[in-house]
């Protein structure tokens, strides 16, 4: 069982405090109690995570705890508050904003995944990453990132697991847009994404043939 900083529920009630800078540490103790221990205070490490979860500046947060925090379990709560947001408030929040999210998650992925090693050893926090990357989509292709085909196939070619983990990224995009059964997308909105995704299907098509000659 991992080592837990002790804290008092005063101290943990900080990380609701929105209006100043968020003690990271703080954060990965409150989590690792949260997952590691029982009793009393594991309890108010759910309540005030909780809190922290559902509250609407939650998002601010994200960017600082996924470049910052030592726990891997923080970094998923981080993604769960995005990906929250951006399924259920993301028309709501200004242009730049939008837009700053999807180069803060696209440029995280791309380091990420451009290092074989770090594709492997990090290939769970990764996958989520691309998860979060494909609700983006979903909201802004084709109209606010026309060019988004494009761009992952022109950064598929810089190397072979930007390449691999690109293609998963593309897997997971085809089965959200044409898996109509899970309710997550009208019917309209489906089609609408459908139709895009076959007429970029040639470049999708181009990307395969270069890995089966480049790759295999």
């Amino acid at each position: 069982m991992a080592s837990v900083s002790p804290f008092s529920a005063e101290q943990a009630m900080r990380l609701l405090d929105f209006g100043n800078k968020m003690d990271m540490s703080l954060l990965d103790s409150v989590v690792s109690c949260f997952y590691n221990t029982m009793g009393p205070q594991q309890q108010v490490a759910q309540q005030v995570l909780t809190q922290f979860r559902e509250h609407p500046e939650a998002w601010t947060r994200v960017d600082s705890i996924l470049e910052l925090s030592q726990n891997q379990e923080a970094k998923y709560l981080a993604l769960q508050i995005l990906e929250n947001l951006i399924k259920t408030r993301w028309k709501a929040l200004p242009q730049d904003q939008r837009e700053g999210i999807r180069k803060y998650i696209v440029g995280l992925v791309i380091k990420l995944s451009s290092d074989q090693q770090t594709l492997q050893q990090q290939k769970v926090y990764i996958y989520k990453l691309n998860i979060i990357l494909v609700q983006i989509v979903k909201q802004e292709w084709p109209q606010n990132w026309t060019t988004f085909v494009s761009d992952i196939v022109g950064a598929s070619k810089t190397s072979e697991s930007l390449c691999t983990n690109n293609m998963a990224i593309l897997k997971l995009l085809s089965e959200e847009v044409f898996d109509f059964s899970s309710g997550q997308m009208t019917q309209v909105k489906a089609k609408h994404l459908k139709d895009t995704m076959c007429n970029d299907f040639s470049q999708i098509f181009q990307l395969c043939s270069y890995v089966l000659v480049r790759f295999l």
